[in-house]
């Protein structure tokens, strides 16, 4: 899967990704959201927390490309895959879609 650089992700969220325990997942959490991602085999992991409580948990494998922007306002992390894509607006205001052909 290509991965934007560490300093796009400073660049769309302030802070650079981290990694895991396993040293080839990376991790970035902004917000409540948090996105770790393995570059390797192409997997992605979505959770939203609110007040510490997990809300969504979101894993899925077979990613092509990870793309990470903000822009008037917004914030936004959308990952291709083969079938389609998930998409995850961090700002404003937490919004996940996935969208399969």
């Amino acid at each position: 899967m290509l991965v934007p650089s560490d300093d796009e992700f400073v660049d769309a969220f302030g802070v650079s990704p981290e990694a895991e325990d396993e040293p080839w997942i990376k991790a970035v959490q902004v917000e409540g959201v948090r996105v770790s991602f393995d570059a390797h085999v192409g997997s992605l992991r979505v959770q939203w927390f609110q007040d510490d409580e997990l809300v969504v948990d979101l894993y899925r494998e077979g990613a092509n490309r990870m793309l990470v922007w903000s822009g008037k306002g917004e914030s936004h992390v959308v990952v291709e895959f083969g079938d389609g894509e998930m998409s995850v607006r961090i700002h404003p205001a937490v919004r996940i879609t996935s969208r399969h052909n």
